[in-house]
């Protein structure tokens, strides 16, 4: 069994988006939207984390689609905090596989491209 497809976006910013173009799915959605503030299903420090994260995370990483996983994610990021002796290989496997989703390890960072912003040149209007 072949590996699985990537999604456009994460092809972009992985820099691999020119490969294969024949295999593109020119009908998989379109993000439009951020990830938004946190559910209200969150506790108080559940909330605090999930704002550290999305301060953490690069511009155009995270979506709408992905609050259930980053709600998961601030869970046992608490969890790790709070009682990090008493979690087991599959909650501990979980983080670390959510972690690597969205590009927070420091091997899976390489991966991640992020555009540059042009900079602009206050005098070239007056050329």
């Amino acid at each position: 069994m072949g590996a699985q497809k990537k999604p456009q976006a994460l092809r972009e910013l992985h820099g691999t988006a020119n490969r294969n173009k024949h295999r593109d799915n020119q009908e998989q959605p379109e993000v439009t939207r951020g990830i938004g503030p946190p559910s209200n299903r969150l506790t108080a420090e559940q909330k605090e984390i999930w704002d550290e994260i999305v301060g953490q995370m690069y511009a155009g990483v995270l979506a709408e689609g992905d609050r259930l996983a980053l709600e998961l994610l601030c869970r046992l990021v608490l969890e790790m905090r709070n009682n990090f002796e008493e979690m087991n290989a599959s909650k501990i496997t979980q983080l670390v596989g959510l972690l690597s989703r969205f590009g927070m390890t420091p091997s899976d960072r390489t991966k991640i491209i992020v555009p540059k912003k042009e900079e602009s040149n206050p005098f070239a209007k007056f050329k």
